[in-house]
């Protein structure tokens, strides 16, 4: 059985989310710097800090963390 590797947080963020998150945030490099080394070092949503749940949400509009991420394994 060939062993899959799981991607974290960052590579499954939708990319439509990711630009969203990009726009919204364009004035502030250092959220943005935040957002994305909080993802980098997550591969469970129920791990995000509320702040960087809260700014992944909010410019996609979204009410649940989990629907901004695609599948958890690189070749699924």
């Amino acid at each position: 059985m060939e062993k899959t590797k799981r991607l974290n947080l960052w590579k499954r963020l939708k990319p439509e989310y990711k630009k969203n998150i990009k726009e919204a945030n364009h004035k502030y490099s250092w959220k943005m710097d935040s957002i994305k080394k909080e993802l980098k070092n997550e591969y469970w949503f129920t791990e995000v800090k509320y702040g960087i749940a809260f700014d992944v949400m909010t410019p996609n509009k979204l009410t649940f963390l989990g629907d901004a991420f695609n599948s958890s394994y690189a070749d699924e």
